[in-house]
């Protein structure tokens, strides 16, 4: 077995840590929990897996976190998850024949997307997700309120999908279009946005093209009420963060009494 070692990522995930750690004992690798924080039984949960170590860990954003890992785990490999995120026998397989290869620095996979406990088949817009990794370097740069991988990287993608099953509550995932939003705004502010970020922040339309190419270049109208679901909650992230930075431009001084204040 290659010198592999798991690190997954918490906060408040008592509806998922139990089903990713259940599919990373089959690994027989070290798994670390780093826990931002929980305040439900995720901790409790995790403790109930032997094989983990949990770690308190203050969390700054996805790409600190994983350069930290990157840079400094001690093992040759990492494999680094959200906790609503399962690694599927087939996957693990992949990726072990992979770590006795040279020729990749950074491994991603295609992401099975469920909702509501269930498989989406059509409609998805996640993008394939950096999992593994060769250590001693770092990898990440942040971009909006997630990350990506530096250019110049050798990247595989396998065949097999990595699944994302988040069982939240509904609310949570507002909550977190909330906190997105207002991320959202503070880039606005210092200029360190995307193009992509920037349309999101200009129209509410984007929420409509967004639920237009999931329900029908990405065909999740073949998935039935579930592609629909799908296209919704990405029309009404959209909508929910659109709304917080109009909020947040609210409370900023009007360049009118910017001036009066000048003259």
């Amino acid at each position: 077995m290659p010198n592999i070692k798991a690190y997954v990522l918490t906060k408040d995930e008592e509806s998922n840590i139990r089903k990713c750690l259940t599919c990373l004992r089959a690994c027989q690798i070290p798994v670390v929990v780093l826990d931002s924080g929980s305040t439900d039984r995720t901790v409790e949960i995790a403790g109930t897996f032997e094989f983990c170590t949990i770690v308190p860990h203050r969390y700054v954003d996805h790409a600190t976190t994983y350069n930290t890992l990157t840079r400094s785990a001690d093992a040759n490999y990492v494999l680094i998850l959200d906790a609503d995120m399962e690694v599927s026998p087939s996957l693990w397989e992949e990726l072990v024949v992979l770590a006795d290869k040279d020729d990749w620095d950074v491994v991603r996979a295609p992401v099975q997307m469920y909702l509501e406990g269930r498989p989406l088949r059509f409609g998805s817009l996640y993008p394939p997700k950096a999992i593994f990794f060769r250590t001693g370097t770092e990898y990440f740069i942040p971009k909006g309120h997630g990350e990506t991988l530096r250019n110049g990287l050798r990247v595989r993608t396998t065949r097999a999908c990595l699944i994302h099953n988040d069982l939240k509550p509904y609310e949570m995932f507002l909550l977190s279009q909330v906190r997105y939003g207002r991320n959202l705004a503070k880039r606005l502010a210092t200029g360190r946005v995307s193009l992509k970020d920037r349309l999101r922040a200009a129209t509410p339309l984007m929420g409509l093209l967004y639920a237009f190419i999931s329900l029908v270049v990405r065909k999740g109208v073949l998935a039935g009420r579930l592609g629909l679901i799908y296209a919704l909650d990405r029309m009404i992230a959209v909508f929910v963060q659109y709304r917080v930075v109009l909020a947040s431009k609210l409370k900023e001084p009007s360049s009118n009494a910017q001036d009066s204040r000048h003259e």
